[in-house]
C-alpha cells in the first residue's frame, strides 16, 4: 500500500512539473506567419527550443527556397529578439499564442506577425 501511494504522489508530482515548465515557456515551439517589406509578403516559419544554455531556434521561408537556417542571439526576456544570419534581426513581442513585431535587414525594415502551431504529439493524441 505504501508502494503504490508513494508510485502515485510521484506520478503526480512529475504531471505538475512537466506541465508547469511547458506553461512558462512562451518562446518554445513552432511559428507560422509572415513577413512584410513594402508590398512584398512572405509566409515564413520558426521553431525554437529553450536549452540549458538559453533558446535555439531555426528558420525556414522563401529565402533561401526550402533550407533551414539557425537562428543565431535568441533572446527571450520581456520582449523576444533573434537574427536570421545574412538575412535580419527580429525584434517583437509575444501575447499569448502570437507573436508580432518588426526585422531590420541590409535593405531596410519591415514587420512581421507568427502564431504558434499546435505541437504535433498534441495533434496525435487527439482531443
Amino acid at each position: 500500500m505504501k508502494k503504490q501511494m508513494l508510485i502515485a504522489l510521484l506520478s503526480v508530482c512529475a504531471c505538475a512539473t512537466l506541465s508547469r515548465s511547458s506553461g512558462d515557456d512562451a518562446l518554445s515551439g513552432t511559428w507560422r506567419g509572415v513577413v512584410r517589406k513594402g508590398l512584398v509578403e512572405s509566409v515564413v516559419w520558426f521553431d525554437f527550443t529553450r536549452t540549458d544554455a538559453g533558446y535555439r531556434g531555426n528558420y525556414w521561408g522563401m529565402a533561401p527556397p526550402g533550407e533551414r537556417v539557425a537562428l543565431a542571439g535568441v533572446e527571450l526576456g520581456h520582449s523576444v529578439r533573434f537574427e536570421v544570419p545574412r538575412m535580419g534581426v527580429f525584434e517583437g513581442e509575444i501575447a499569448g499564442e502570437t507573436m508580432e513585431g518588426t526585422f531590420v535587414d541590409a535593405q531596410g525594415a519591415g514587420s512581421f506577425q507568427l502564431a504558434k502551431q499546435l505541437d504535433w504529439d498534441a495533434l496525435q493524441a487527439g482531443p
